[in-house]
């Protein structure tokens, strides 16, 4: 198959086509940011996109050029959902999906030379999916089989590459150099919310003490108040703590339904809270959650956690999912584990990590993305976490990688995790 790299087709005529950015000649393809952009999240549409995919495997068997060109951005559009992490596509339908899309890419056009941009833009997509999968064949310096007979045809090897060169330097392009690019972790850093918190607290701490040396009413009880109960003085402190919240401060009503409780004012306590967490104190909704837990109100836990942890207290989500499991609500569960770990909250962290590889059944993208966040979680200290990055790197065939959290382990002298790696073989 030929092709004229002087004067490419502009086509995205396609049905469910997404329109592209004009790309300048030095975009380095083996970015996956520069394949983003050609696919931008905002463009991409589950529902739409798994009909175009539906579409386009009614329409493969016709196997000829009209069908093909099509067939490329229809599957395409499909597939482009991979490199957002939560993909569309599951199991075998992932790398069929690749394989035929670099078939219908690769299809010889009427005049035996044109080399359709849309079909450049779906291989670089299809290239950029098997690379992040790790399924690059051995003549690329993987070890996955199952596309090396379509790559090293010499056709479709001048093709492929002439689709991640610069568009006026064609023969630049280096399949080989592209697939040694490692892949991209599907997450990025995640908050750590215990961080925040500490920077949060001495901020409104200079805040408050600022305001009450400015004569701020609320703010100097409320430093008194802190300042008897740093000295012991539990009484004391309540009562200028009181003082400060029949002000206004939610601070203080807050800290004062903590202080209520440790004197064993429980009602006093309750009262507090529930006027911190109506003027959306995200630690007082929480406490009060706690509340109604203990008292085994589960719907009123269940609010209160929910409530705190839209407020931004990242601990209501990891409360949520445990009451999910304790119910046997694998749905509920698997929600607020997975909202809590986007958040950056290390034990929905875990959580989420190890019920994306309970149930990845083999898909790699989904244990990829279990990797990240229990790689993360680890990193914090996780010794749960620790092990499961152990398993889910040698199910991704990386071992090397696992060892690293085998020696945290050791290190943590935790007999537990260590005897259950042992027991797995996995030391």
């Amino acid at each position: 198959m030929g092709i004229d790299y002087r004067h490419p087709s502009r086509d995205s005529s396609a049905p469910g086509s997404h329109a592209a950015p004009t790309l300048a000649s030095s975009r380095d393809w083996s970015r996956i940011d520069n394949i983003r952009a050609e696919w931008p999240k905002d463009s991409l549409d589950p529902a739409a996109d798994l009909r175009n995919y539906r579409q386009a495997l009614a329409l493969y068997d016709r196997d000829d050029y009209p069908a093909m060109k099509q067939c490329a951005t229809l599957f395409a559009s499909a597939l482009a959902h991979s490199l957002y992490g939560d993909g569309i596509l599951r199991g075998d339908d992932l790398p069929n999906t690749v394989h035929k899309t670099l078939h219908c890419a690769l299809c010889a056009p009427p005049d035996g030379k044109t080399f359709a941009d849309n079909a450049q833009r779906a291989a670089r997509l299809a290239l950029t999916i098997m690379r992040e999968n790790g399924w690059q064949p051995p003549a690329f310096g993987g070890t996955n089989p199952f596309f090396e007979p379509m790559m090293t045809d010499t056709g479709n090897r001048m093709l492929l590459s002439a689709a991640i060169a610069p568009p006026a330097e064609p023969w630049k392009g280096d399949l080989r150099a592209f697939f040694a690019v490692a892949p991209t972790p599907l997450t990025g850093p995640l908050p750590d919310p215990a961080a925040a918190r500490g920077a949060e607290a001495t901020d409104r701490m200079y805040g408050t003490l600022e305001q009450a040396e400015a004569g701020d009413a609320a703010s100097k009880n409320q430093m008194e108040g802190m300042s008897l109960l740093h000295n012991g003085d539990q009484s004391g402190a309540l009562a200028q703590l009181s003082e400060a919240a029949k002000l206004g401060s939610a601070e203080a009503m807050a800290v004062a339904g903590d202080v209520a409780r440790d004197l064993g004012r429980n009602d006093e306590s309750r009262s507090w809270y529930e006027r911190a967490a109506d003027a959306g104190h995200p630690v007082a909704m929480y406490n009060l959650a706690v509340l109604a837990a203990q008292a085994d109100d589960v719907r009123g836990a269940a609010h209160w956690f929910q409530k705190a942890a839209e407020a931004g207290n990242v601990e209501g989500y990891a409360a949520l999912t445990q009451l999910g499991r304790q119910a046997g609500d694998s749905a509920a569960e698997s929600h607020w584990a997975r909202l809590g770990a986007e958040a950056g909250q290390t034990f929905c962290m875990t959580r989420h990590g190890l019920l994306l590889a309970k149930f990845a059944d083999g898909d790699v993208p989904t244990i990829r993305r279990a990797r990240d966040f229990l790689e993360q979680a680890a990193e914090r200290g996780d010794v749960d976490a620790m092990g499961l990055a152990v398993s889910v790197n040698q199910q991704l065939g990386d071992p090397a990688r696992g060892r690293r959290f085998v020696d945290m382990i050791i290190r943590t002298g935790d007999a537990e995790v260590i005897d259950r790696l042992r027991r797995h073989g996995l030391l």
